[in-house]
């Protein structure tokens, strides 16, 4: 008989006895005790350090570094299943805290990169165990050169605490006060934007209408305090740079995605040239909808609903199959992670929302969270958290610097994995109707990035350039969203929520501009992989594999060029990845024509 696969994952099998695990409580403890001694030794070297002083102290970081993430992943999940335990939060605050030391200590650490001769730094950058991690040093080397005395970095990163990040604070704050009313069992009750958020996923469209429109209401009336709030953190942004030298906005999401703004420019150029297929398909879902036109609350409602519930045990076997069919290595870690108590998806209360995959560097496993309903939704979004899981796995015995990855390329083997399990359930859906909900999650989610996103980034460019001139207006900025609204909608479009701008969190994120586009780099990214693998079937994992081993350790056009053997400076490359969601579309409409 069939070993039934359970819907609990084993945190004990980790640090048996969770926050009383005396092996946790160790690790923290050393933590603190490795956090003194670091900052000890860098506080006290000097320019009598030898090359073996530097690499063994590379060495410590990369193991503090290691076993720092492990305590915070670990809490991660410790504190999804136990979200109202107030010793888990205690536990949370301690592990933020060795965090916050280990990003003062990397300050340090690139004042000393920055003062190493070019002569000492060459012989340095040749000693073999100093080339595994070579990319990282050098680009924060490099980093350094752009930035202003290291005092005064430091002085910025201070000021920007109870500044710039208080700022983002109190937006958050502001967001958790926001209170919309809703009739509820014939009650008026007022309820938090995630509540509101559920009611705008109702199938009842005067449920979405009614909730839209208080959204929209609420919005407006407190639109200028958040229009204040988002005035300063640009600002902010923008008084550094100007202080570094900096003319160009994008120059530090640039960097930190370590990718070239051209060849993003390009890739927009290319997602520009396809938009009015997007425009075609919501033109064709208000009709399938009967609808004259969409507004913006129906835009992620379904127009076709599948009631097909899968179970989880069905759930495992369709990502198992499908991922074996890639290659047995993939197939045999998606076993495992089944099998041994890799994944919580059991619906019950006492969880937090969401879903995420948590690394364990020292014990080298992952670990996925969920709630699973029994939809496909579900399914793919547990084969996205397992291609996370795979990514992990593939990049575990490298150095802590080089596992450290962008966004541009952390979600390529999350989208990689998505596409291989629903492709198959498209190709295999049982019914027409299941087909076209299944097509029409997959056109959403390409255009989440290949339209939305793009059209936020180019929304968020346009917002710091006025922004150099002063101040914006609430209704500046919201005008500047309504315009960035028509044109991903085009025509569909019949009422648009123009203060959307106030509750999209990336706009407010205080750790890094341009928050957004990085998603659309990386959903594409793995497009063209796919695209690839596809084409040349049991020859590629190999090289899909030494692809992610090495996506921490060169830029994103390297690792294309290197391993793919593709310019993704030129259009083609995008102009393939677009590809899968412009067919899902074309096959959309071919299905629903006879329906209108």
């Amino acid at each position: 008989m069939e070993k039934v696969i359970g819907e609990n994952w084993s945190l004990d099998s980790l640090y048996a006895g969770g926050k009383e695990s005396s092996e946790l409580n160790g690790l923290i403890s050393q933590l603190k005790h490795d956090m003194k001694g670091l900052q000890k030794i860098i506080q006290t070297f000097d320019q009598f350090y030898s090359e073996q002083d530097l690499i063994d102290l590379f060495r410590q970081i990369q193991e503090f570094k290691h076993a720092s993430r492990e305590l915070d992943e670990f809490l991660v999940c410790l504190y999804a299943v136990n979200v109202d335990d107030p010793d888990v939060s205690k536990l949370v605050d301690e592990s933020a805290n060795l965090q916050a030391d280990y990003e003062s200590l990397k300050i340090d650490l690139d004042e000393i990169l920055a003062g190493i001769s070019e002569a000492r730094w060459k012989n340095l950058m040749n000693h073999d165990e100093v080339k595994e991690y070579q990319f990282y040093l050098e680009e924060r080397r490099h980093k350094m050169d752009d930035k202003l005395p290291i005092e005064m970095e430091k002085m910025i990163n201070k000021l920007s605490v109870n500044g710039f990040i208080g700022w983002e604070d109190y937006y958050e704050q502001m967001m958790g006060a926001l209170r919309f009313p809703v009739e509820k069992d014939g009650k008026q009750e007022e309820i938090s934007f995630g509540q509101a958020g559920r009611y705008l996923f109702s199938s009842d469209r005067s449920v979405r209408q009614n909730i839209a429109r208080n959204i929209v209401e609420v919005c407006e009336d407190r639109a200028e305090s958040f229009a204040t709030v988002l005035n300063r953190i640009n600002g902010f942004r923008l008084d550094v740079y100007k202080q570094r030298g900096w003319d160009n906005v994008l120059k530090e999401a640039m960097e930190e995605n370590r990718i070239n703004e051209q060849t993003v420019q390009t890739m927009v150029s290319a997602i520009n040239d396809k938009r009015e297929v997007a425009h075609t398909f919501f033109n064709r879902k208000a009709q399938v909808m009967e609808l004259e036109k969409l507004a913006w609350y129906d835009m992620e409602t379904p127009s076709f609903t599948s009631d097909k519930k899968i179970s989880y045990q069905e759930t495992a076997e369709i990502i198992i199959t499908q991922f074996y069919k890639f290659s047995d290595k993939l197939g045999k870690f998606a076993e495992k992670a089944f099998h041994e108590g890799w994944i919580e998806a059991e619906d019950r209360k006492g969880k937090t929302h969401g879903g995420f995959c948590a690394f364990m560097p020292l014990k080298k496993e992952s670990r996925i969270f969920l709630t699973f309903t029994g939809s496909y939704q579900d399914v793919v979004t547990i084969a996205h958290e397992l291609g996370h899981a795979y990514h992990n796995y593939i990049l575990q015995d490298e150095p802590a610097f080089t596992q450290e990855i962008s966004t541009s390329v952390a979600e390529t083997a999350s989208t990689f994995a998505e596409n291989l399990v629903l492709d198959a359930a498209i190709e295999h859906a049982p019914s027409e109707e299941d087909k076209l909900s299944l097509l029409e999650m997959k056109i959403l989610n390409g255009l989440k990035y290949q339209v939305v996103v793009p059209s936020m980034f180019e929304f968020e460019q346009k917002l710091y350039e006025r922004r150099k001139k002063g101040p914006l207006t609430a209704n500046e900025i919201s005008n500047l969203m309504e315009g960035m609204i028509k044109k991903i909608y085009g025509d569909a479009l019949d009422e648009d929520n123009k203060y959307l701008w106030m509750t999209i969190p990336h706009f407010f994120h205080t750790d890094l501009a341009f928050y957004n586009i990085p998603y659309t780099i990386g959903y594409l990214f793995s497009n063209g992989i796919y695209a690839m693998a596809k084409e040349q079937g049991k020859q590629f994992p190999e090289q899909y594999d030494a692809l992610l081993q090495n996506s921490g350790k060169v830029t994103v056009e390297d690792l294309a060029s290197r391993f793919l053997n593709k310019d993704i400076g030129e259009k083609e490359f995008w102009e393939a990845s677009l590809e899968p969601t412009i067919v899902a579309i074309n096959e959309y409409m071919k299905l629903t024509e006879k329906m209108i």
